[in-house]
């Protein structure tokens, strides 16, 4: 009897003592749509949440980004989201979803930049959660902040392109004007 006890004893604190592994908080990241950006060119940065589990019901951040080196062409809302944007006053990007959305990576919104200058530079968004429509809002968490941002660098663009430019526009310029004597 004494044998059973002290093996129930410990199942019973082998049990309470296992390590429980505790859901983590909902995570949102950035992910650039191409891996360099030139100047003129039209970029795509991702707003990916991983929800560990929880269900993602609705989101809400405005845009961090210096519009002298950016334009910012606008947004779409994940597929698993309804739009939310102009319905919501000082908030740049939101949407919702009912029933939630449960998973990894998935996909809140979609912005969508021009490159305007060459330099480095910090593009992000920002969740104000004494707003209670901003930041990312899950079933188990509540309200989760989601500010982040990425650093980009946009070159400045080669000598070697900027003669081959221009060499071809003075080719241009010969043809055109030996074309315009004949």
């Amino acid at each position: 009897m004494g044998k059973v006890k002290c093996v129930t004893l410990l199942l019973l604190l082998g049990i309470i003592l296992l390590p429980v592994r505790a859901p983590a908080t909902p995570i949102v990241s950035l992910e650039l749509s191409i891996p360099s950006i030139n100047v003129g060119e039209i970029f795509s940065v991702d707003v990916v949440a991983n929800t560990d589990g929880d269900e993602a019901l609705a989101f809400g951040f405005n845009l961090n980004y210096n519009s002298t080196a950016f334009t910012y062409n606008g947004a779409n809302v994940g597929p698993d989201f309804i739009d939310d944007s102009g319905l919501i006053p000082g908030v740049d990007v939101a949407g919702s979803a009912f029933p939630g959305v449960i998973g990894d990576s998935i996909l809140l919104a979609s912005l969508s930049f021009s490159a305007l200058m060459p330099g480095n530079y910090s593009l992000g968004i920002i969740s104000d959660l004494s707003d209670p429509n901003q930041g990312l809002i899950t079933f188990g968490y509540g309200q989760v902040d989601m500010t982040n941002s990425i650093d980009l660098n946009v070159p400045v663009p080669e000598p070697a392109t900027l003669i081959l430019l221009g060499s071809g526009l003075i080719g241009l310029g010969v043809f055109r004007r030996i074309s315009k004597k004949s």
